[in-house]
């Protein structure tokens, strides 16, 4: 038996309990991980909630704003989700989130509970937002979808258009 255990530290063959050949245990050694460098997590810095509702931030610690394609006052048509084919405009945008609130369409009912003694509850609907990638701008006179693009005046001013119809939108 001795011979079996200095065959083993040596790392050679031995032979094992029926007769086979068997190699000798090699110690594990953890995986090396890469050398990458991973920036920290600063999603946390900015108010109360879940760690997954915090918006993403920059270095400076702000929030970074989405980039949108419409703007307040935009004529729209919901091109995705329930509200899917409903026209309306743009009354208020959110640049934190990328969402947008559309005039008339996505409605939620909130209900109020009587404050008082004798008073009824209230049930009111309002607004919930869309995220900005489910709309495309609308064109009112030729009924048509279209992209927005973008052409510069003779003093360099920016103008956009739809791209379809060559509509100005601003």
């Amino acid at each position: 038996m001795a011979g079996l255990a200095a065959q083993a530290q040596i790392g050679s063959r031995c032979s094992g309990l029926f007769g086979g050949q068997v190699a000798a245990r090699q110690p594990a050694t953890a995986p090396r991980a890469p050398n990458i460098s991973v920036p920290p997590i600063t999603a946390g810095l900015i108010g109360p909630g879940k760690k997954w509702e915090h918006y993403e931030t920059n270095k400076n610690g702000k929030v970074v704003r989405v980039k949108m394609h419409v703007k307040t006052g935009d004529t729209v048509i919901v091109v995705a989700g329930s509200e899917k084919g409903k026209i309306g405009e743009i009354t208020k945008v959110n640049r934190k989130t990328g969402q947008v609130f559309l005039e008339g369409t996505n409605m939620k009912t909130r209900y109020q509970k009587p404050q008082g003694e004798g008073e009824a509850g209230v049930m009111e609907q309002k607004e919930s937002p869309i995220h900005h990638s489910n709309v495309m701008h609308y064109s009112k006179e030729k009924q048509v979808r279209s992209r927005v693009g973008i052409k510069f005046a003779e003093d360099g001013k920016k103008i956009r258009y739809l791209k379809k119809t060559g509509e100005v939108l601003d």
